[in-house]
């Protein structure tokens, strides 16, 4: 692994999972790791960016080799386009983190897809970034796609 790539989003800082970043990517400093965040905390182990313009975003996720972030479905949609590993840890409500726990409850219906690798803790967050080899997301046709697609051109009369 040479880059990896954090996202934790535009609207909420999530010191939770950057302060476990920051001291994993102590730990590997062969390792390039670049975050986008709102947060105003400077970290010691890699670069924090504000907000990156469109092009900027996909220049740091197409040179990286993993993206971690929160639970959000930006983030698990870009995984899938470049496809990438996606580490993903789901804001908490109880702490602050965000509004309500729906990231919880998106992590829990992504989790079992291929590429998706969900984590909750720093020794899960570890175990995953230590594997040599993490597949990544990988789009599988939902069986009812056909239909879908056909159903939505009828709406819009395409």
């Amino acid at each position: 692994m040479k880059q990896v790539f954090v996202t934790t989003g535009t609207q909420l800082p999530f010191d939770r999972l950057l302060d476990m970043v920051d001291e994993w990517a102590g730990q590997n400093p062969q390792v390039k790791v670049v975050a986008q965040s709102n947060d105003v905390v400077k970290y010691s182990n890699f670069t924090t960016k504000s907000l990156l313009p469109p092009n900027e975003y996909k220049s740091f996720v197409s040179s990286s080799d993993v993206i971690i972030g929160h639970a959000g479905i930006g983030t698990i949609i870009t995984a899938h386009e470049y496809n990438l590993p996606l580490v993903i840890m789901p804001r908490k409500y109880e702490l602050g983190e965000h509004r309500n726990d729906h990231q919880v409850a998106t992590a829990e219906k992504f989790k079992d897809l291929e590429g998706i690798y969900v984590v909750t803790t720093k020794d899960e967050l570890y175990a995953i970034l230590g594997r040599s080899n993490l597949p990544p997301c990988k789009r599988k046709d939902l069986p009812n796609r056909e239909r879908l697609v056909k159903n939505i051109k009828h709406l819009i009369h395409l």
